[in-house]
């Protein structure tokens, strides 16, 4: 009998590709109908530097394509590859000598088709978006960490023994250990001690919530999870990436194939958080304002401390938020302290001072200005003359007390002092209340700050309530999120119709704001998106994770804007540092010819991310139904 050789349709052999292996078969069969397949014999180039964009962008299909970087380095594109990319993206001219080293088949697809394609079909949405990521992830500086607390392994913070069950434990048995043990996963080993899985509260409740499990349910029929596994010698920093890649929360340490730990994305944050500081026991010991004040430039050479030593751009800067917010923390204790030597006395009743803006989302950088509030709690004397007297004595001296430290009076006059940050918790309710079932374009300038509040100082359960209590009011009542979003809206991210980078002009040159044209465009949407779900979470990288779990957001977009997210601070941190250590005033501005190419192709590249996620937003509330 003859055999009969199959031959693979072009789509399929897409479909076998690292980049469209999860593209629908139907929508590889309008990209091919959309493209011309072309044949680029051995040694023949594609493009070479300097050479105009084509306006076409380009799949390998067949042979092998070398790129030559300017920065020498040579990359094989793979099949199934995009190529020309970034191209298609800025629309520059080519920077890259792409050549057949043998004879190559592509596909060529015109960049008008190939928009209209990713616009009308989501899944090539996210296989750009994927690549945008890997894109940035490639051309960002290398971060590895070889000094500092996150270089250790993660022997130094895992949890041992393994506390573990059997795969026949039931819900109820794993449940109690958890409780008991006051953890919030449990290890799944077989009668070997080799590792099967791992459960956790969370599966625990999907099962019993969403899967109507029993009690009595065996672990592995109802609530078994695989694992992500390291090994005892991976070091902190990579341990936070793979958990941070994969969007997960634990990750079991594995040695000789036996579980000998567990480590936690909290147990990261808490090593980081908890390590010794001689400037956070400064801050705390400090017994005036002025000698706080002195210590205040010191923040300097701890922000070069904390970049170096925290692989993730956001983590330094959260970690840099936590020593703004001791600072000011001390600030309040000394500030009630006065009071009571000018024989005002102690607070009439309960409160909590609130921090909004970049504080209430742990990304602040060098030079914050004020953004606060305060919560006073409901009592039968909350309303009396003299409790407010005294509330108002208070935050005037505090927002006094800040900017002597060293954080500006906030330019909008949001800040404790006034009365409309300084009420009860009754009364905050209503404001929200108003704004919500009323909104102004006012208001929603005003929500785009104020909904990133958390507790400084005080009680927080006054912020949860009032957290609680937003969340409640916003859910099914879009119109206020509209406007907030036609706000965001009014901010553009610093690329331009032909996809260049925009820039603002002044006698001293040419300049990209990163924060109003990048990283508060990324942050806007995050916290409409976050609000428009219910999600609590007040940082932007929190949100974007919680969006992703609630299915609001791809894995692939996310990715995309989080890579971008953390180029935009990187950049931001960097240029922040040099200025103070020139002693030069500290702004947000970057002027990007003096970025090398590449940096300046990756900040393009971010930007176009960024430019990606407004218009996801902008799309969300586009109707006029609100």
């Amino acid at each position: 009998m003859e055999n009969k050789r199959t031959t693979l349709t072009t789509e399929q052999i897409l479909a076998a590709t690292r980049t469209f292996k999860d593209v629908p078969i139907g929508t590889l069969k309008e990209l091919v109908n959309c493209a011309s397949k072309r044949v680029l014999p051995g040694g023949v180039a594609l493009f070479r530097p300097g050479e105009p964009y084509k306006k076409e962008i380009y799949i390998l299909l067949d042979g092998t394509v070398v790129m030559h970087r300017p920065t020498g380095r040579q990359d094989t594109v793979l099949p199934g590859d995009l190529i020309g990319l970034a191209n298609y993206l800025d629309k520059n001219d080519y920077t890259t000598k792409t050549i057949a080293t043998n004879q190559s088949v592509i596909l060529a697809i015109h960049e008008d088709r190939f928009k209209a394609l990713e616009e009308e079909h989501p899944e090539l949405f996210n296989v750009l978006n994927r690549v945008i990521a890997a894109k940035l992830r490639e051309r960002s500086p290398d971060r590895s960490i070889s000094t500092g607390v996150l270089a250790h392994p993660v022997t130094r913070v895992m949890h041992t023994p393994v506390i573990s069950c059997t795969p026949e434990t039931s819900l109820r048995e794993a449940f109690d250990i958890m409780k008991a043990r006051k953890i919030g996963s449990i290890v799944v080993t077989d009668d070997k001690d080799l590792l099967r899985g791992v459960l956790t509260y969370a599966g625990l409740a999907e099962a019993v919530m969403l899967r109507n499990a029993d009690p009595g349910n065996r672990v592995i029929d109802i609530a078994f999870e695989t694992p992500r596994v390291i090994d005892p010698e991976t070091a902190l920093w990579e341990a936070e990436e793979i958990m941070r890649r994969h969007s997960v929360e634990y990750l079991i340490v594995l040695d000789d194939q036996i579980p000998v730990g567990i480590v936690s994305q909290t147990d990261i944050l808490r090593i980081l958080i908890s390590r010794p500081s001689t400037l956070t026991n400064r801050f705390r010991e400090a017994d005036t304002i002025k000698e706080l004040a002195k210590l205040m430039p010191q923040l300097v050479d701890a922000a070069i401390d904390i970049q170096e030593t925290n692989h993730r751009p956001s983590s330094a800067v959260r970690l840099l938020s936590e020593y703004h917010l001791i600072a000011q923390r001390r600030v309040v204790e000394l500030t009630l302290r006065w009071m009571e030597t000018k024989d005002l006395g102690k607070a009439p009743v309960g409160f909590t001072v609130l921090i909004m803006g970049s504080g209430g989302r742990l990304e602040m950088l060098l030079n914050p200005d004020q953004d606060n509030g305060i919560i006073i709690d409901d009592t039968p004397i909350s309303e009396k003359k003299e409790v407010k007297e005294w509330f108002d004595h208070f935050c005037n001296r505090l927002n006094l007390n800040l900017d002597l430290v060293g954080y500006p009076l906030c330019p909008g006059a949001i800040m404790a002092r006034n009365p409309l940050y300084n009420k009860t918790l009754s009364k905050w309710k209503q404001q929200i209340s108003h704004i919500v079932n009323q909104p102004t374009e006012k208001a929603a300038r005003w929500s785009n700050v104020v909904f990133d509040f958390d507790t400084l100082y005080g009680d927080d359960a006054l912020t949860t309530e009032l957290r609680r209590h937003a969340l409640a009011e916003i859910k099914n009542k879009p119109r206020l999120l509209k406007m907030m979003s036609d706000h965001d809206a009014e901010g553009k991210p610093a690329i331009g119709f032909f996809n260049q980078l925009v820039t603002m002009k002044d006698e001293q040159g040419e300049y990209i704001d990163i924060k109003r044209n990048g990283l508060r465009i990324i942050a806007d949407a995050a916290r409409i998106f976050a609000l428009q779900n219910g999600i609590a979470a007040q940082n932007t990288t929190d949100r974007l994770n919680a969006l992703m779990r609630v299915g609001k957001l791809s894995t692939d977009f996310k990715d995309s804007v989080q890579e971008a997210f953390e180029e935009l601070l990187d950049l931001l941190l960097t240029h922040q540092i040099k200025q103070a250590k020139a002693n030069n005033e500290l702004n947000k501005l970057i002027n990007p010819e003096r970025l090398s190419p590449q940096s300046r192709s990756t900040l393009r590249m971010a930007m176009r991310a960024v430019k990606r996620f407004q218009e996801q937003l902008q799309d969300d509330y586009a109707t006029d139904i609100f």
